[in-house]
């Protein structure tokens, strides 16, 4: 009896405890404030806390700029890592830019960049929906660098809203 008991109180509690299997490298989406930050203390010499200037979710967010020492995923280096966090200190999305222009040699470390679409009309951005938020990759020829975004799902929904308004605001453009 006590077994079932446990059994269903565990049931009961894991919707509320669960966070998106989202991650990259070193971070999952729902990783606490304090270890995203002493990941990068460690490898970049500053990490700022900024307003966003993009399309990206429009809150304050943390950025870590050009590491100090070598930071790889794989044999991939990463150059800019941003972090946006919840209300409760947890990880909600995250941005990498790595010191590529190929994102092929991303794929193998990033398994679901293959199943990220071409959004027509973007200059190259690539998008995938999943159950628990989004991954979204664009290459910068510009900067040389292949950008990748992960999300969980509220953050996801404000992402696309702000994209669409973008989009629309390049083909209006043109």
């Amino acid at each position: 009896m006590l077994k079932s008991w446990l059994i269903c109180v565990c049931f009961a509690l894991f919707p509320l405890t669960a966070w998106s299997a989202l991650g990259i490298g070193d971070f999952t989406l729902g990783m606490p404030r304090s270890q995203v930050m002493d990941i990068l203390q460690r490898y970049f010499p500053k990490v700022e806390r900024e307003s966003d200037l993009s399309y990206a979710v429009p809150m304050p967010y943390y950025r870590a700029l050009e590491p100090s020492r070598p930071y790889f995923l794989g044999d991939v280096p990463i150059y800019v890592v941003g972090a946006y966090f919840d209300d409760d200190d947890r990880l909600k999305q995250l941005s990498i830019a790595f010191n590529i222009t190929d994102p092929e040699r991303l794929k193998p470390l990033i398994p679901l960049m293959r199943e990220a679409r071409l959004v027509p009309d973007t200059d190259g951005r690539h998008e995938v929906m999943v159950a628990d938020g989004e991954l979204v990759y664009w290459v910068s020829r510009m900067f040389e660098w292949t950008t990748v975004d992960i999300a969980d799902k509220a953050t996801s929904k404000v992402n696309i809203a702000k994209r669409l308004h973008v989009d629309e605001q390049i083909r209006a453009a043109r």
